[in-house]
């Protein structure tokens, strides 16, 4: 009998997609003859540990401990953690331990030595340097060939997070990545072996409705657009290192040719900012702010194009339920974003230019679309590429080739 014990950190959850990632792992993996799961809550709000049972999935919630965040103090919540789990688990059983944050390192050291028989896997959902860089790796590897007296502050701190990384690849078993990109970094950057690393892109259960053509006017003009209109649509925070700026940038190129043309923001963040920079081109931007998934789902039947310009994704869950509703996805190259995107709909970020993206190919790429629209033939193959790869059944397929190799 297999057990697997997917580690989770409450606080967290919902950041970088991980949340959904684990929903959607439980789905794949509940009815598996021969597998039992528990997936193990860290730091909830809970004010003592609780054991339940739901869907045939064993969920231990362990309390958040209020003290400063030394790697002390993190160590001995690692260490009492492990103190709880003991009781459930099983040495007679196959354990694997599945790990989603990479500040976790303590968790996989403890583990081995109380189970040497284990394995560990760990999937890497984000890196902290492609935040901090805007996911240049040029600059990365300027930075960690400096010297220490050499390193600014914020350079140290990358440079000292590159080495608890690396600490922690070495100490599990498989690397589950979910790029392409990903995979070649921790072979390049970090001397990880291929034979370490397992390519497994995110995957989504198919929820797309499709409508006809007098369908999705109707549901434009029941969503308040004119039925004219063509929805470039932004799904995703509205923080620097999602390109908002740059769109709104490349929006306003291009209304003189696509009058119609409608930019449809959905998302949280500092909107001062935005509406700031798109104050001559306000009437034809609707910002929606967080909406449930029922009403972003409606949002993607009417989109004529949905556009990404992020600095940095993984496998990107936004990009995944573009696809999944057959939606032309123009992308930036970076990092995961690259290989999610068809060729001819890549936007090319320069990593030597300080200005990374520049907004008139972006103005070129979504007047190409726009003016073809609908883009019937784009809309196939993004389609083709969500079942191909980005399904739940792809990711469910390859997951349980790992767990039995």
């Amino acid at each position: 009998m297999k057990h697997i014990y997917i580690f989770n950190n409450a606080t967290r959850a919902a950041e970088y997609g991980i949340g959904t990632y684990i929903n959607q792992m439980l789905c794949c993996l509940k009815e598996v003859p021969q597998l039992r799961i528990t997936l193990v809550n860290l730091n909830t709000e809970k004010t003592e540990q609780t054991v339940e049972e739901a869907e045939s999935v064993r969920i231990i919630q362990i309390p958040i401990i209020k003290y400063s965040g030394t790697e002390h103090n993190y160590y001995r919540y690692y260490r009492n953690l492990l103190y709880v789990l003991i009781p459930y688990i099983r040495i007679e059983e196959e354990n694997i331990f599945h790990l989603n944050y990479l500040h976790n390192r303590p968790i996989a050291s403890l583990l081995k030595r109380e189970y040497p028989s284990c394995r560990i896997l760990l999937t890497i959902h984000y890196m902290n340097w492609c935040f901090t860089l805007k996911g240049n790796a040029s600059l990365f590897k300027q930075i960690l060939s400096k010297t220490k007296d050499t390193r600014n502050e914020q350079e140290e701190e990358i440079y000292q997070d590159f080495q608890n990384d690396r600490k922690l690849f070495k100490e599990v078993d498989r690397i589950i990545c979910l790029s392409q990109y990903t995979c070649q970094l921790l072979h390049n950057m970090y001397s990880v072996s291929d034979d370490k690393t397992a390519l497994i892109y995110n995957g989504l259960v198919d929820e797309a409705l499709f409508l006809s053509s007098n369908e999705k006017e109707q549901k434009k003009q029941a969503l308040l657009f004119d039925k004219e209109d063509k929805i470039i649509l932004f799904v995703g925070r509205l923080d620097e290192i999602k390109g908002l700026d740059i769109l709104i940038k490349a929006f306003r190129n291009i209304l003189h040719k696509e009058p119609k043309a409608r930019l449809l923001v959905v998302g949280d963040g500092d909107f001062k900012v935005y509406l700031k920079e798109a104050t001559d081109v306000a009437v034809r931007i609707t910002y929606t702010g967080k909406v449930s998934k029922e009403q972003l789902y409606e949002y993607y039947q009417i989109a004529t194009v949905g556009v990404m310009p992020s600095f940095h994704e993984q496998c990107s869950y936004v990009g995944i339920e573009m696809m999944m509703h057959g939606i032309p996805l123009i992308g930036t190259d970076s990092t995961g974003l690259s290989e999610m995107v068809e060729e001819e709909c890549r936007l090319h970020i320069d990593e030597n230019n300080k200005s990374l993206i520049i907004p008139e190919e972006l103005s070129d790429l979504l007047s190409i679309i726009l003016s073809n629209s609908p883009n019937n033939d784009l809309r196939t193959k993004y389609r083709k590429r969500y079942e191909n790869n980005y399904s739940l059944s792809a990711m469910k397929t390859k997951f349980l080739h790992l767990l039995d190799t």
